[in-house]
This record gives structure tokens, sequence and C-alpha cells, in this order.
């Protein structure tokens, strides 16, 4: 099915540089955001290397898959996917290494890759997240690896009470940080008009769910628009972080 991509990366009202990086690919049906954390502009570079890293890897296996001619075999999406969040996470840990002033940077991750056959496989490290809206529904697909999210399974806080909970920003997984890095990858059918949103946790920790989806409902179907009412929105309940999306829509069946 033919996607619709949008996207746009902010810097937010507090902090004095963007960490964020996204990248959408049509060609491949790839989504790619990255929320960078590390001293001076190490986020940056580590957010910006997974998002090459990761782009690269996948281009590759492709190609090679393409010169060995086995179009009968399924695509083995999955496994692609999590070696290339692995091998992006390889590649910040040892540019880490050659230069000091990188040293403890790291990102999270979230990436959507749209199959032909009718699926998407959404990978995901930290806690930048995927949604779904479908039949007008807003569903979160990704479960945050974090110290709030483990706290809230515990029972420990409640859910409406997350918002107000301190130290909510603790990741418990990042990219970049330790080579036994375990990557969480799900599969789901894709249906005609589904709109998926992958975001940093600059819009999930300003923003509601509630408000997320009249937010792009009131877009009316504009993606782009969506995507700028959804950062003017987080930056107008504080902006404490950078804030990133991406908007992919699936076409309408003719």
């Amino acid at each position: 099915m033919p996607l619709e991509f949008a996207a746009k990366t902010d810097i937010g009202m507090v902090r004095v540089q963007n960490e964020d990086t996204v990248v959408f690919d049509a060609g491949l049906q790839l989504a790619i955001l990255a929320d960078g954390m590390g001293g001076y502009n190490a986020g940056e570079v580590a957010s910006s290397i997974a998002t090459v890293a990761i782009q690269e890897e996948i281009e590759s296996q492709l190609q090679e898959y393409r010169r060995l001619q086995k179009p009968e075999d399924e695509l083995p999406t999955r496994l692609w996917l999590m070696q290339a969040v692995r091998q992006a996470n390889s590649t910040i840990i040892n540019a880490a290494r050659r230069e000091p002033e990188y040293r403890g940077m790291g990102t999270t991750l979230v990436v959507a890759w749209f199959q032909p056959e009718g699926q998407v496989s959404i990978a995901h490290v930290g806690d930048s997240r995927a949604y779904r809206i479908r039949d007008g529904l807003l569903e979160q697909l990704t479960r945050d690896h974090s110290l709030l999210q483990e706290q809230i399974d515990a029972g420990l806080i409640r859910p409406e009470d997350a918002q107000f909970a301190l130290n909510r920003n603790i990741v418990t997984r990042a990219v970049g940080i330790d080579y036994q890095l375990v990557v969480e990858v799900h599969q789901h059918e894709i249906r005609a008009c589904d709109l998926y949103l992958l975001c940093s946790d600059g819009l999930s920790d300003r923003i509601g769910d509630g408000d997320i989806s009249n937010i792009i409902s009131d877009a009316q179907g504009d993606l782009k628009m969506a995507c700028t009412m959804l950062i003017n929105a987080a930056n107008q309940c504080g902006g404490q972080d950078n804030v990133s999306v991406i908007l992919v829509r699936v076409a309408q069946n003719e």
C-alpha cells in the first residue's frame, strides 16, 4: 500500500540544542526517530549515527537479498531490523571510544519499517514511542523502557499520576551504552487509512493521548500541519525537551 510521510523536529522552549534526529525514506518505506542524550553535542552525534547506520544496514541487507535472487523467500524483516539497531549500537560505542568528548553518549530509538505484504515491523529502545490511529482510535504500540514504566507495572505509581512522577525521564535501555543491547521488535498488520505516529518523549511527556488524537484530527488529514500542531502544543505546555514527530499514513484502497 502506498504511504505518505511527514516529519518535524523542534528544539523546544528550554534546551540550547536539538539532539533529536528524524529520517524517513519513502523508497525503503522506513521511518526512524532517535532522541539523543549526552553532554555537549554528543546526543546529537549519537542520534545522527543511529539513523544513518540503520538506514545503511537495511539498504545493504536488501541489496544482498536481491543479489541472491530469492524472490520466493519471505523477507526476515524482524531479524534484519534487530541487526540494524544492534549495528547502530556498536557504531555509537566505537565512536565514543575513539573520541573522548563523546563518551557516555547514547540515544533512544523507534523505527517503523513497512512491508508490501501488509505488515509493519516496529523496533524500539528506550522511551521514544510508536502509536497507531485506526478507525479514530489511538493506540500505543510500544512500551517504554523506563524507570517510570517499571514503577507503573509494579503498582507503585498510577498511570494517571505518571506526568507528575519524579525521575520520569530515566530510561532503562538506550542505544550506544552497552554491547549487550536488547532490542524490542514487534510486527503489526497494516490496514488502509491507518495513521502511525513516532515521537520522542518531548511530545508524550507534555501531551496526553487524548490531546494527541484530537490535534491530529483537527489537522483534517494534512500530515505536515499535524506535525506542526503537535509540536506547537508540546511547546505551549512548557517545551521542556526537544520535540520530534513522524507521521505515516497508509493510503485508502481504491
